[in-house]
């Protein structure tokens, strides 16, 4: 399976070099978390992150990168499915399914949740942007 089967719908006719942005830094975000890479993962969110799992827990950028730093929480497999980029105004959001083993307080979970994430420019870099993670809302997915 390709861990990125990607649809860019909605707006991306019109803003297709916003979308492939987009979900190129959707990407990166996939492998650093498979990677544990945090130097990499830190650079994509946005200090103002506001991350709400689908378990209902939320975390800032600064507790869910200490999660990944401690291992209290660490990506095993991680795919998406399904995914649409919505270029907006000043942010572009991603929508879709994602799969995922995780290993979370040293219990092993399978993860499949319906997400969305919203991706803007990070500060000063408007004219040639660096997309940052600003959100993201995890729903559990039965299907």
């Amino acid at each position: 399976m390709d861990p990125l089967r990607t649809t860019t719908q909605s707006k991306t006719d019109t803003h297709p070099a916003i979308a492939q942005a987009v979900l190129q830094a959707e990407e990166a975000r996939r492998q650093a978390l498979l990677a544990g890479d945090l130097q990499r993962l830190s650079a994509l969110l946005s200090p103002e992150l506001v991350y709400i799992h689908s378990s209902g827990g939320q975390d800032s950028k600064t507790s869910y990168l200490e999660h990944m730093r401690t291992g209290s929480l660490k990506y095993l497999s991680m795919s998406f499915d399904e995914l649409k980029a919505h270029p907006a105004s000043y942010c572009c959001m991603v929508t879709g399914r994602m799969s995922a083993e995780v290993i979370r307080h040293g219990q092993p979970m399978s993860i499949r949740s319906l997400f969305m994430t919203v991706w803007a420019p990070a500060a000063g870099t408007i004219a040639q942007p660096v997309w940052q993670l600003q959100a993201y809302q995890g729903t559990p997915w039965t299907g």
